[in-house]
């Protein structure tokens, strides 16, 4: 039995009526043929005309022998037929039909030069001549009853009786096998055959970039994210609404979105949340409509305790403010400021604001305005209790979908998820990556590592890619001198540069990265909401370094 390249006929062409007869050559030669034969089954060629344009073309069939060189064939099915005054070559299926075809002769002969062209430039042997001939098998017509021309002999022909009763010794008469070898002409070799194999037979893998495989993923996350758009339409004459949603359900995109549908009827809008660096990604998105108004509740109590002329403490800061009541502050300063009202309120992140704060801002609202609370029960990370206000008398709308994290990235981030069901719509992604590490300083020689393999090798970008860590501490020890493998890092209030970010789990929520490294340190291993959080920034790829044995017990 004769060695085949491939192995077996491929699915699609064994199911392919147009290419029957080259499955029943494939199978005879197969059988008939020693083991010191190889046969290449449809290998495709790529050469220059004279004039040096591209040529290409398909070998049905190169049959190789260590001593009797190479033996090109070319495969017509049906019935064939030949018009000289026209030089057309024709053959009709079993359906009756006519297909023009090229000349069999002339295809086996081109790809007889041309591959063994390729050998000889190869550089895989050492080169010499050898015995290089074509042939046509005809595998369901009768042979023709004389030569065909000065270049189609009749014995460069197998048709239908010798190839069901006699291919091989076709075969060997195309070989020329009787009168042997001339002088000037050398056996093939078994380096000639293990250089055919490298040519027309060479396994190869490509590496695809990582950052290309994430680039197709996240470009079917953000075409989805856009579906939650309807949810917006079903609330739209509600005048305060709760909409509920685990992590990467699109509450932070609709809210944006809401806040843009409202302001182009020229509207007041007030948009509202928690952590700082969101509020600097919201601003930075809204920033070209001048009637929303984007800050943290901390600064808003701020601003309008200023307004309205209260006097604070001296020096008091906002990390400072936020030790006292500031439902009281900003009560205070709408009592005074009396015609400073919104037509409009929107609050991301409802989890961490307190039952007070809810109810004060409904104050802020014009009576026939509109309050909208986005929130997520399972990202409480700062110990607050989500309460919706007494003026909400409706159960909220629950999003139901996650948009943003591949189906690979939604199975861990669930482990650490309470609450209604979320079904993941994304595409399947990369297998989230879990490294072990037993101390602090294995965790940060990991993480420079990955990143400078994801930069160099992978195609990622540094703006792609955010480190999360547990604290500010963290940080000065991971980066003290504020880069990660000679890359610079910024925190997240740079989320929308080009820049690698380097900041706590805490500061990131809210936000999302294509890539997220998450240094999964002693103190993170016991808080089951802080790890939800922190794997649910990832859009596309998530990497846990840390003692995955702990993280992995809290399922």
């Amino acid at each position: 039995m004769a060695v085949m390249w491939p192995r077996e006929i491929p699915a699609e062409i064994v199911s392919n009526i147009l290419r029957s007869a080259e499955c029943r050559v494939y199978n005879r030669l197969r059988d008939v043929l020693e083991d010191s034969f190889v046969v290449f089954y449809s290998r495709p060629w790529l050469g220059l005309t004279p004039f040096g344009e591209e040529k290409d073309g398909e070998c049905d069939f190169l049959i190789a022998h260590p001593n009797l060189g190479i033996l090109a064939i070319e495969v017509k099915g049906g019935e064939v037929s030949y018009d000289p005054k026209l030089d057309k070559w024709k053959s009709r299926d079993r359906w009756n039909v006519r297909h023009k075809i090229k000349n069999p002769v002339g295809q086996a002969r081109t790809s007889k030069h041309h591959l063994l062209k390729k050998l000889k430039d190869s550089g895989k042997w050492k080169s010499r001549r050898i015995r290089a001939r074509h042939g046509v098998i005809l595998p369901d017509s009768e042979c023709p009853g004389e030569d065909l021309g000065p270049d189609s002999p009749r014995s460069i022909f197998c048709c239908l009786d010798e190839f069901e009763t006699d291919l091989r010794q076709w075969v060997m008469n195309r070989y020329g096998e009787i009168d042997g070898l001339s002088q000037k002409e050398k056996p093939l070799g078994e380096d000639g055959i293990r250089a055919l194999e490298a040519v027309l037979a060479h396994p190869f893998q490509l590496h695809v970039p990582l950052g290309n495989i994430l680039a197709s993923d996240d470009a079917q996350i953000e075409t989805l994210t856009y579906q939650q758009f309807h949810t917006l339409t079903f609330i739209q004459d509600i005048h305060r609404a709760a909409i509920s949603g685990g992590a990467g359900t699109g509450k932070t995109v609709l809210a944006m979105e809401e806040a843009v549908r409202r302001a182009g009827s020229g509207e007041k809008i007030l948009f509202l949340c928690f952590n700082h660096p969101l509020a600097e990604y919201i601003h930075h998105r809204l920033e070209s409509w001048k009637n929303i108004r984007v800050v943290t509740f901390h600064e808003l109590c701020y601003q309008m305790a200023n307004k309205a002329g209260i006097q604070l403490p001296g020096g008091i800061s906002e990390k400072k403010l936020s030790a006292r009541k500031y439902s009281d502050i900003l009560g205070k300063a709408l009592q005074i400021l009396h015609n400073h009202r919104f037509n409009v309120i929107i609050v991301d992140e409802g989890q961490d604001f307190s039952p007070e704060w809810l109810s004060t801002l409904d104050k802020a609202l014009h009576p026939d305005g509109f309050l909208r609370i986005f929130f997520d029960s399972n990202q409480s990370v700062y110990g607050t209790v989500p309460v919706l206000p007494l003026e909400i008398n409706q159960p909220p709308f629950r999003l139901s979908l996650n948009m943003r994290n591949t189906r690979r990235i939604h199975n861990v981030v669930q482990k650490y998820y309470n609450g209604s069901a979320i079904e993941p719509i994304g595409p399947e992604g990369v297998e989230v990556e879990w490294i072990h590490a037993s101390s602090a300083s294995e965790i940060q020689s990991i993480i420079n590592q990955r990143v400078h393999h994801l930069l160099t090798e992978e195609r990622i970008r540094p703006s792609d890619i955010a480190v999360l860590v547990t604290s500010a501490q963290k940080i000065a020890e991971f980066a003290p001198d504020a880069r990660l493998d000679g890359v610079e890092c910024r925190n997240a209030e740079a989320i929308d540069l080009d820049f690698l970010i380097l900041d706590t789990i805490r500061r990131f929520k809210g936000l999302e990265r294509r890539v997220v490294i998450i240094a999964a340190t002693p103190d993170m291993t016991g808080d089951r909401e802080l790890i939800y959080v922190a794997t649910s920034r990832a859009r596309a790829y998530l990497v846990i370094v840390g003692n995955v044995p702990a993280l992995q017990n809290l399922y």
